[in-house]
């Protein structure tokens, strides 16, 4: 079983106030916080005490030790997941603290909330990567934190996003009859369906307020693959991660990223596709309004063979006559409790 307990960070830099600004960042966020001003320091520290991540400089009072930091987690701590940062980021240095067995290579001033997001991302996928003690409850555990800290803290517009699609998806398999091991892997990918975003080059278009430009539209159709391919080292999550990479195919072949169409795509990403689409249109976005409920039912009444499996379509609009108010005021109340937004009778701040 995982063990649910703040992740515990060692930061090493000869700039002080660097380190003590991002300590505290990270600490506010859930971190375990060490700090290291030398090579020497850090290297004593991970000798004494264990560490998920280490985030260290390259280069101190002019000389490249970071390396070396990097060398001793390898022979201390393999485990331990380290990321570099740096003032002169070259390619050759990163090429190099890849081959040495850093997962990040990252540019200062570093962002501390996407570091955080980065630091959640490289744990929990390492976890992932050690399957022998996982079981299905570990796997929702760890994808669900993996989303909160790294898509939600770059977006909170998507807020409880993939634990509603997981819903809303378990209820439609369950009425098709699909077997239990299709459903959980379903409910793991609607959880993730969106993780590769945070691997996209530019993360800026994810809070953007106006229209994708073509190339951002291009950009962000890579990211069901991207995703598919960064959960899919873990053999658990075979079938989720063909479930994660068709979420945004469509049933008449107008999706992407590989313009599957029908049967083409599995039953249970057919599932996703139209679902995913229904959370999306019915949540508040920084760029939109929420739709209502009958623009909602007119919009996917009129796409039965179209984007959407008849089938699976039918069974959703059943659901959503029975569900339909709950299902559009959970976007809120999860934008709410995120304090994204105000409750409609909250006063504001004085």
């Amino acid at each position: 079983m995982i063990e649910h307990r703040r992740p515990h960070i060692l930061l090493v830099d000869d700039e002080i106030g660097t380190i003590e600004l991002l300590g505290a960042v990270l600490q506010r966020q859930g971190f375990q916080i060490d700090l290291a001003r030398t090579t020497a320091a850090a290297i004593a520290l991970l000798r004494t005490k264990t560490f998920d991540a280490v985030v260290t400089d390259v280069v101190f009072d002019g000389r490249d030790e970071g390396q070396e930091v990097l060398s001793a987690c390898r022979d201390l701590a393999p485990s331990t997941v380290v990321m570099l940062m740096t003032g002169h980021p070259a390619l050759s240095g990163a090429v190099s603290a890849i081959k040495l067995g850093a997962v990040d290579y990252l540019q200062k001033p570093v962002d501390p909330v996407l570091l955080a997001a980065r630091i959640h991302r490289a744990v929990r996928e390492r976890q992932m990567g050690s399957p022998d003690d996982l079981n299905y409850k570990d796997l929702v555990n760890i994808l669900s934190d993996l989303v909160a800290q790294t898509i939600e803290r770059v977006d909170p517009y998507t807020a409880g996003h993939g634990e509603r699609t997981r819903n809303y998806c378990r209820q439609i398999a369950e009425k098709l009859g699909l077997d239990k091991r299709t459903v959980e892997r379903l409910e793991l990918a609607a959880i993730a369906h969106d993780y590769g975003k945070i691997y996209l080059d530019d993360l800026s278009f994810l809070t953007k307020k106006g229209p994708l430009t073509p190339n951002e539209y291009r950009e962000v159709q890579r990211h069901p693959e991207v995703g598919a391919n960064k959960l899919g080292t873990n053999p658990h999550l075979v079938e989720a991660c063909r479930y994660v990479a068709e979420h945004h195919e469509r049933w008449d072949g107008t999706g992407y990223p590989r313009r599957l169409r029908g049967s083409a795509i599995s039953e249970a990403g057919r599932i996703l596709c139209l679902v995913e689409v229904f959370d999306s249109l019915t949540t508040r976005r920084s760029y939109k309004n929420p739709w209502d409920l009958q623009k909602t039912l007119d919009f996917f009444e009129s796409q039965t063979g179209r984007a959407f499996e008849p089938e699976v379509l039918d069974i959703f609009l059943r659901l959503l006559e029975v569900h339909g108010p709950e299902w559009l005021s959970a976007p809120q109340r999860d934008l709410i409790a995120a304090g994204v937004i105000q409750a409609p009778d909250a006063q504001p701040a004085s």
